[in-house]
């Protein structure tokens, strides 16, 4: 599910009114705050090793002298939830539209015109109803959540350009290319994916940009093996970790079962009978999500990178551009600026020396 990509990128490109609506004056006045202390936080080095064991627990679709390709997305493992409630609305409302026609092309039956009008006005009315609410009030934006968009979120770390390449549907940001000495590991927030972040007091965007990674986590020490492995590979190249399995990208059903039982282990093998009984009896949820997800995949299909991404890295092969507001609609670019002191205060710039001396490096709160 794609609904944490989806509301970043929806809340930094509010227009006036919404942003008025959404983000108050108190709402402000702390992130200015949080500005503040984060300009005062000490940012180990990239070079810096914050694991004695590098490893990843996938999925790697792609693992080589060039680059690294992995999973994205930071609820996962709930995908499926949207899925059989939206197939059962489109179910009633092209089931709705076939009844309409079939009246219209009948005619009047035997049990005469009364039943007739009231079957095409009754049965098309309702249909239409359906149809104009789901546009008209943007029922379409969950469900674009998990069906009908892009099979899954990929990131790239590409080895030879120093750039990380995400893979997002166009209503959470698209394509985006980002400087891999600007990346923010935050690998503290255990039962989740490792958070990638890019601030704009460092990249000098009007947004902030985030990436989750991976499978969720059981343990803290996850986190941080998962975030060395990352990291070692970008920077002393693939022979410094652990090979790891690299995974088709075939939809296959027990692929889909996964995400509901990520970072489990680690809770059930501590816990005793009664956790095991508890999620035993919670087995036929998982299966139903699990059902859901597979089906999701199959209604979704499969990202492709631009080719210039494709190509990166290769002799000759130009570099792509990092990404700007400016690559947007112009509209959208607007948006962008008109939010961006929702990260850095009015004015801030982030090319004076006590930033640059901060540039190229991570935080690890």
């Amino acid at each position: 599910m794609y609904f944490f990509e989806w509301m970043a990128w929806w809340g930094g490109t509010l227009d006036e009114k919404g942003k008025a609506k959404v983000f108050g004056k108190e709402f402000m006045e702390e992130r200015l705050q949080d500005f503040k202390e984060m300009l005062e936080e000490e940012r180990p080095p990239l070079d810096q090793p914050v694991s004695d064991s590098p490893r990843s627990r996938g999925p790697v679709y792609a693992f080589n002298d060039a680059f690294l390709e992995m999973r994205s997305g930071s609820l996962e493992h709930y995908r499926g939830l949207l899925t059989p409630l939206a197939l059962t609305l489109f179910l009633f409302g092209f089931g709705g539209a076939y009844g309409a026609i079939d009246f219209l092309l009948r005619g009047p039956n035997h049990n005469g015109i009364i039943d007739y009008l009231v079957g095409v006005i009754g049965v098309g009315g309702l249909t239409t109803g359906f149809w104009y609410c789901f546009f008209k009030f943007k029922f379409y934006i969950p469900i674009r959540w998990e069906l009908f968009t892009h099979r899954r979120l990929l990131i790239r770390f590409n080895r030879k350009t120093r750039q990380v390449y995400l893979h997002r549907p166009k209503y959470a940001g698209g394509v985006m290319t980002m400087s891999w000495d600007k990346i923010v590991a935050a690998p503290e927030g255990v039962g989740m994916p490792l958070l990638l972040f890019w601030h704009p007091v460092d990249t000098g965007l009007p947004f902030a940009t985030y990436a989750a990674v991976g499978k969720r986590s059981g343990t803290a020490q996850d986190l941080l093996d998962e975030w060395e492995f990352i990291r070692r590979y970008m920077e002393d190249g693939p022979e410094s970790v652990p090979k790891p399995r690299v995974r088709s990208k075939i939809p296959w059903p027990w692929y889909s079962l996964e995400p509901q039982f990520e970072g489990l282990w680690p809770i059930l093998r501590h816990g005793d009978w009664k956790l095991w009984l508890g999620k035993l009896l919670m087995s036929p949820a998982f299966l139903i999500l699990g059902a859901g997800h597979w089906i999701s995949q199959l209604l979704c299909w499969e990202p492709r990178w631009p080719k210039i991404i494709c190509e990166a890295g290769q002799p000759g092969k130009p570099i792509p551009k990092l990404t700007t507001a400016e690559d947007y609609d112009p509209e959208t670019c607007r948006r962008l600026y008109l939010n961006a002191d929702l990260w850095v205060p009015e004015g801030h710039d982030p090319s004076t020396p006590a930033e640059e001396e901060k540039s190229g490096s991570q935080w690890l709160p």
